[in-house]
């Protein structure tokens, strides 16, 4: 058994996890069989990039989080879901477009704004209809399609979901720095982060081992990785080739508050 130390970013992060994914056999399958939608997000703007070859990943937010809080994007100026049927992409749709043509071979991608204790995936909710979320959730449940949800463990909370859940809402913040939010746990979504990623990639268990940085380390991880030999020896050459991935673009079609 060998072990490796390695700290990602979080753009480090999201490039590994959205090469892991379309090594994933739901994921690939529905690319290339079914539908495969990708929804708004800066992670699984990444996913959409390695597919498309070139991406404006700065256009495929909704919901963001900026040094003056939680904000939106404009929304003449964002991209819509990125849509794929049998390995075409099918520009100027939206998940909902394609919903009722959808069922258990296919996948939602959906990014998750956080990770409680349980490691359920929540969603933050500025619309007062759900968001993107909103739209899908019901019928994923009622159609059986799968709903993978990228995530770096940067957005790993100290809290359980439901402690919280009950006390906030939209119009419930006395006061908001920031866009007030609703959030909504998603449970039947499947976590997918670093941690699953090199498990995908190289068959090896990745531990946190800590968290945060500065000099533009802000946000990464810190991962003790362990395996077999050879599995280590591979995912510390492929992690070598990850390192030094720039910063995701700076977003400027912020709406104001």
């Amino acid at each position: 058994m060998a072990q490796l130390l390695v700290t990602l970013t979080p753009s480090e992060s999201k490039r590994l996890i959205a090469r892991a994914l379309l090594n994933t056999q739901l994921i690939s399958n529905a690319l290339e069989n079914g539908y495969l939608c990708i929804t708004l997000g800066t992670t699984t703007a990444y996913l959409v990039e390695e597919i498309l070859g070139e991406y404006d990943k700065a256009h495929h937010v909704a919901g963001v989080t900026i040094p003056r809080g939680l904000s939106v994007t404009k929304r003449e100026t964002r991209a819509t879901d990125a849509i794929f049927y049998r390995g075409e992409y099918i520009e100027g749709k939206k998940v909902i477009d394609v919903l009722d043509k959808m069922g258990p071979q296919d996948v939602i991608v959906k990014s998750a704004n956080a990770l409680d204790v349980n490691f359920t995936p929540i969603v933050l909710l500025a619309s007062g209809t759900g968001g993107t979320v909103g739209t899908f959730l019901g019928a994923a449940a009622a159609r059986n399609i799968k709903i993978v949800m990228p995530v770096g463990l940067e957005k790993c909370i100290p809290t359980v979901y439901r402690e919280f859940a009950s006390v906030i809402g939209m119009d419930s913040w006395d006061y908001a720095i920031g866009t007030p939010v609703g959030a909504i746990a998603v449970p039947e979504g499947l976590v997918f982060t670093e941690i699953e990623a090199l498990d995908v990639m190289f068959s090896v268990l990745a531990t946190p081992i800590a968290a945060g940085g500065v000099n533009g380390a802000e946000g990464s991880v810190t991962l003790l990785v362990e395996g077999e030999d050879e599995d280590v020896a591979a995912a510390y050459e492929y992690l070598k080739g990850i390192k030094g991935e720039p910063p995701f673009p700076e977003i400027t079609d912020i709406r104001e508050e």
